[in-house]
């Protein structure tokens, strides 16, 4: 459920306010006046749309204002669909950039052995299809793990397999650990 239900639903309940539920890990921003907008006006459906226009700009640039200690939810998958569509681009600066300075490449390899295998892998194909399914995300602090059916397509190889992916949260971006494909 998104936050926006979770708050319609409050919405519904006149008189009594309560804060939504949210995930663990998540950070709920308000500013002055929204605790002051909580007092529920005689005819709030008229007043609702109103409040909400003014407060918007404010809510924004305080979660501007507010250094990012851990990376969100959003922020993350953000950077899994960035991190395969550099993949599907075969561009390799923004692929590689995606992994931490302390990734664990897989088969004991040195870092510098995998940069060049995957870059001698992806950029040798004519093109490539790269899709994300069925993924979830398992956030605590500053790390993750997330878990999805990987779909790859080159002019050669169709293959579906189930990949885990760790990362951190680290210098204000997510960063991938570790990976591996079952």
């Amino acid at each position: 459920m998104h936050l926006s239900q979770l708050m319609a639903k409050n919405d519904d309940r006149r008189g009594s306010w309560t804060p939504p539920i949210e995930p663990p890990g998540s950070v709920i921003v308000t500013t002055a006046n929204e605790s002051a907008s909580n007092k529920q006006p005689a005819n709030r459906a008229a007043v609702a749309p109103q409040s909400q226009a003014r407060s918007e700009p404010a809510l924004t640039a305080t979660r501007e204002q507010l250094p990012q200690t851990s990376g969100s939810e959003a922020a993350l998958r953000q950077a899994i669909q960035q991190w395969s569509q550099a993949w599907s681009g075969q561009n390799m600066a923004p692929y590689l950039g995606m992994y931490a300075s302390d990734f664990e490449p897989p088969k004991g390899l040195s870092r510098t052995s995998w940069v060049k295998q995957r870059t001698q892998r992806i950029t040798s194909k004519k093109s490539i299809r790269h899709d994300i399914q069925n993924l979830t995300v398992q956030i605590n602090a500053n790390l993750a793990t997330v878990r999805f059916t990987q779909i790859y397509q080159d002019e050669r190889l169709r293959a579906s397999d189930r990949k885990t992916m760790h990362w951190v949260w680290r210098q204000g971006q997510w960063q991938i650990t570790r990976e591996s494909t079952d």
